[in-house]
């Protein structure tokens, strides 16, 4: 009996010692991300690695990431550590900093919708410049400062203004959901870092459980405040004007014609779909009788709508959206067509959000979503209506994701900025008559 007790208490010992170690490691690398971006040199690491050998690359990266960073003690210090800070502070003035993307200042505006529910006075929204048109009438946030400019990248004149805006209004707490700033470069008292709502997401990630990022917020959120405000999923308010704009652009579009929006954008390589891809689809929709398509411009990629459109066979039923067109116009026509067709890039997230005009009026909300994932987890970003451990999009249509099946695929796909992949293999598998024939079927087109 003694020994075997003996027994028992060493290995808890060693249990407690090896989740300490887990814990001062994970620490160590957080305090050294803070100095350097190791998320950044770790994306390089592995694109090499599966470079090389893309099925092992895909083991060792997960299984890093999994045991280093998504464990259960490196997020109960964070959440321990940032439920103090919750607690601590007032909430009469609050700011929430947005990562530096377009989708990311629509997925986390849910934050300042918790906020409200939790009776914070004043909540302040940092975002990039280009999504103030989406964000600005959302009737939670009090002030949305339009700041970022560049989507992977934050200036030492984007930090100085940041400061001078903490500086100035006070506030009693900063929501930081930022990974490329760090309490080191913004000053303020209370300071809630990005961390802890990244280690969540990786964790239910590798447990698979819902990880879209927009669910992921509001269950982190709840967890750090200690409530439990039911779930609402992403909203746009759309000025009076861009939904004119739009209506103008689709009455081009004859009456009771189904309409397909294609988004042919993306900011990364590793997202966009490959030409051949586009054109398959586009191609076989564009045969289709009494449909229409209209065709999204191309900002990062140049002239790629142009040489989709003259590639093209039937284009007789196919609009092209000038560049000069305003973001929330782009927001309001989506809402007018029965399809909307991406990969994971900004629209997506503006289609799939519910809508509202700037006096809370509820807009069309019937766009159904065909998303198509290549690089980064699917899991995080996508919508789909009847996969598990997804969420389904916010329109009252259905969604649905096609997910690669590359071997090399891994979470650190995720920062597909710092990716350095020389082999693209991010849209292998990916079945295209599929896609065509799903979207025939919601249409209810038999040709």
């Amino acid at each position: 009996m003694i020994r075997e007790c003996s027994q028992k208490s060493s290995i808890i010992r060693i249990h407690n010692f090896i989740k300490q170690l887990r814990l001062a490691l994970s620490r160590i690398l957080l305090f050294i991300n803070q100095k350097v971006n190791i998320a950044n040199l770790f994306a390089v690491f592995t694109s090499y690695l599966t470079d090389i050998a893309p099925n092992w690359g895909r083991i060792i990266s997960n299984t890093m990431v999994k045991y280093l960073f998504a464990n259960k003690v490196l997020f109960s210090w964070q959440l321990k550590k940032n439920q103090t800070l919750a607690i601590s502070s007032k909430l009469d003035k609050v700011l929430i900093i947005s990562d530096l993307n377009i989708g990311d200042a629509i997925n986390l505006q849910l934050a300042a919708y918790i906020l409200k529910k939790i009776n914070a006075k004043h909540i302040d929204y940092v975002i990039n410049k280009t999504a103030y048109p989406l964000i600005k009438h959302n009737p939670h946030i009090s002030h949305t400062f339009p700041l970022f400019s560049r989507p992977n990248f934050v200036s030492n004149e984007e930090i100085y203004y940041l400061n001078s805006i903490i500086k100035q209004n006070d506030y009693d707490l900063v929501l930081n959901f930022c990974p490329f700033l760090s309490k080191h470069s913004i000053n303020s008292k209370n300071f809630i870092n990005y961390i802890g709502l990244s280690i969540y997401i990786a964790n239910n990630y590798f447990n698979q459980k819902t990880t879209h990022v927009t669910y992921a917020t509001w269950a982190y959120l709840n967890k750090i405040f200690s409530t439990h405000i039911p779930f609402e999923g992403n909203f746009l308010y759309l000025s009076s004007a861009s939904i004119q704009e739009a209506k103008n652009f689709y009455e081009q579009i004859p009456k009771n014609a189904k309409t397909i929006f294609f988004n042919i954008d993306a900011t990364s390589k590793y997202t966009l779909m490959p030409l051949s891809m586009q054109l398959y689809i586009l191609e076989q929709l564009s045969r289709l009788k009494d449909t229409y398509i209209i065709i999204s411009a191309s900002f990062s990629q140049q002239n790629l709508q142009e040489k989709i459109y003259k590639s093209l066979k039937n284009t007789y039923n196919v609009f092209l959206i000038n560049k000069n067109m305003p973001i929330d116009t782009y927001a309001s026509l989506i809402d007018f067509c029965d399809c909307f067709v991406s990969s994971d890039t900004g629209g997506l997230h503006i289609a799939a959000s519910y809508k509202f005009d700037e006096y809370n009026r509820p807009l069309n909300n019937k766009t159904a979503i065909f998303s198509i994932f290549g690089a980064t987890p699917a899991a995080i970003y996508a919508y789909d209506s009847c996969k598990e451990h997804f969420l389904k999009s916010s329109q009252n249509a259905i969604s649905k994701v096609y997910i690669s099946k590359n071997p090399c695929k891994n979470i650190t796909c995720i920062n597909k900025a710092a990716k350095k992949c020389k082999s693209v293999r991010c849209f292998n598998g990916i079945n295209y008559q599929e896609i065509v024939t799903d979207i025939k079927n919601y249409l209810g087109i038999n040709a």
